[in-house]
Formats: structure tokens, C-alpha cells, sequence
């Protein structure tokens, strides 16, 4: 008897922990990645939701979560906010006689910086790093690098929510980006419809990531933020090398769409070997060089300063940056 009323007691308090935190199960089942152990989870979770609701036992937890500014965290956001409608066409192209007729280059100094804003997932942290340490007439205002987030998940991490923030507030004249790294997987959320878009590298694929890309590109240019999409580096590992390049001709195609607005910084053959292989070694000013650690994906920080060097020199076509 005294086993059995241990045993219903722990089911009990299990039970109750379950209802008390039902939401919380809801979003951590909703940001699995795609599968069957996915499914289950949504199945198990969402009458689970529904009970706790009705026994209005969600309000303790929301309650505490409020109190200590955490009220949006069990929030699952996966709208794709993409205000500005697709072209029908082709972009126009400024003639030769109007190129020439162009305004100088806009000056930024120390004391009239240009405002620079890095994000990205977790192979931006390094590049913006680099950036902050040009200083001078590059001020960055901030540098949001996001672990495991892309553009294919935005129940993990909201990021056109937080592109439409950026654009009111901080204001940025440039955006440095960098994703992809973490969107190579069949799985999206967001889908118009909620349909599937296949597998990764698909048709369909393609397709949704470009219109992301493209929407995005899109959205910050007409709020006059020129955009700079870092490419995905060399990897280290066949997975990689396979998924990798299909991100990095989306981007390319993209911002090459929206040039001069745009712009593309190859990192692949930025840090290539000079047989076009991966390479954790490069000679930097004549010395052998550690530029990639030891997962064979993510930078060092002489790797950052090559990639901010080609930044620079990118910015440096479109405004005049004072020594």
C-alpha cells in the first residue's frame, strides 16, 4: 500500500508539473527539429495546452514569468513578416549616363561614423568582432550573433520580427549578415499555408529561402539600410560542403539582384587553400596562420579580421571612409 501511495503521488505531482508548465512543454515540442519524436510531442502537448488552459493553470507560471520580464517566453512566433510585395519583374538597371551624373560618395570620419549593424547566427560573432575593432569611421552599433537561428526557423528565433525593430529604432546605415550556417535541414517553419517545402536544396526549397533572402534584402534597403551578406565559409566535413554551397548561391543571386544596395562577400574562397580545398592553416603577412577551429566551421579571430577586411573594402565602394 505505501508503494502504491508513493506511486500515485508522484504521478500526481508529475501530472500537476505537467499542467503548471504545459506551454512551456508546447514550445520546447514546437522548436524540435522535424521528425517523428516532433510529432509525437506536438500530439502529447497540445490537449495538454488545452486542459491547463481551462483550469486556468497556465497563470501561476505567466504570472511569475511577467513579474521577472520573461512574459513572451513561451511565445511561438513564426510569422515571416515580409511587408513589401515581390517585384514583377526584373529590377531597373540606372543607365551609364545617370551612373555618371552619380552624387559623390557619402564621407564618414571618427567623428561622423558610418552606423553598423552585425547579425547572424553564431558565425557572425567573430566578422563582427573584427568590425568593432576597425573603429574609426565604422561605429558598430551592436553585435547580435544567435546560436542555432536562421532564416528557416523563426519559432526558434524571430528574426524578421527583430529586422523590423532594428529599422525603427537603432537605424543602422548598413547590416553585415550572416545565416545559413543553421538553415541547412529540410524543415521550416512559417511556410505560407503551412505547407512542406520538401527537402533541403529542393525546387521548393530553394524558392522559400530565396523569398526570404530577397524579402529581406527588400525591407531593409527601402528603410535605406544597404545590406552585406557574408557567405558561408569552406567547412571541414562532406555535409557541409554539400549544403553550403546552395545557401551561398542564394545569397549571391540575391544581393547581386539588388546591387549596389547589396552586396556579397565570398568567404568560401576568401579562406580556401590555393588548390581550393579546405585549409585550417592560411599564411597571414607571411606567417602560418590557425584561421578555423577545430569543428571546421566557425572562424578564429584572424579569420574575422579577413573577413571585416573584405567588409571594408566592400563599404569602401560605396562611401568614402576617412583613414
Amino acid at each position: 500500500m505505501a508503494a502504491w501511495r508513493g506511486f500515485l503521488v508522484l504521478f500526481f505531482g508529475l501530472g500537476l508539473a505537467a499542467l503548471l508548465d504545459a506551454e512551456g512543454l508546447r514550445k520546447q515540442a514546437q522548436v524540435q527539429p522535424q521528425g517523428v519524436g516532433r510529432t509525437v510531442a506536438l500530439e502529447v502537448t497540445r490537449p495538454l495546452v488545452s486542459v491547463s488552459r481551462a483550469l486556468h493553470l497556465t497563470t501561476p507560471r505567466h504570472a511569475v514569468q511577467v513579474a521577472i520580464g520573461r512574459q513572451d517566453e513561451d511565445r511561438v512566433d513564426t510569422r515571416v513578416r515580409l511587408s513589401l510585395p515581390p517585384p514583377a519583374g526584373p529590377l531597373p538597371r540606372p543607365h551609364a549616363a545617370s551612373r555618371r551624373r552619380a552624387q559623390p560618395k557619402p564621407l564618414f570620419t571618427d567623428a561622423h561614423p558610418l552606423r553598423v549593424w552585425v547579425a547572424g547566427d553564431s558565425l557572425a560573432q567573430v566578422p563582427g568582432d573584427a568590425l568593432e575593432r576597425v573603429g574609426g569611421p565604422i561605429d558598430v552599433l551592436g553585435v547580435e550573433s544567435r546560436l542555432a537561428t536562421g532564416l528557416a526557423r523563426p519559432d526558434l528565433f524571430n528574426w524578421f520580427t527583430r529586422f523590423r525593430e532594428v529599422m525603427t529604432a537603432a537605424k543602422p546605415q548598413v547590416a553585415v549578415l550572416s545565416f545559413g550556417a543553421d538553415d541547412a535541414h529540410d524543415y521550416m517553419a512559417g511556410v505560407p499555408g503551412d505547407r512542406s517545402v520538401g527537402p533541403f536544396g529542393s525546387p521548393s526549397w530553394v524558392a522559400e529561402y530565396r523569398r526570404r533572402v530577397d524579402g529581406v534584402t527588400r525591407e531593409l534597403n527601402a528603410s535605406g539600410i544597404r545590406t552585406v551578406w557574408l557567405g558561408l565559409p569552406i567547412p571541414d566535413g562532406p555535409g557541409f560542403r554539400r549544403s553550403f554551397p546552395v545557401v551561398n548561391r542564394i545569397l549571391a543571386t540575391v544581393a547581386k539582384r539588388h546591387a549596389p544596395r547589396s552586396q556579397y562577400v565570398d568567404t568560401w574562397h576568401l579562406l580556401d587553400s590555393a588548390h581550393g580545398k579546405y585549409t585550417p592553416y592560411l599564411r597571414v603577412g607571411g606567417k602560418l596562420t590557425l584561421i578555423r577551429l577545430p569543428d571546421g566551421v566557425h572562424y578564429t579571430q584572424a579569420a574575422g579580421d579577413l573577413v571585416a577586411q573584405r567588409v571594408v573594402e566592400r563599404l569602401r565602394r560605396l562611401y568614402r571612409l576617412a583613414p
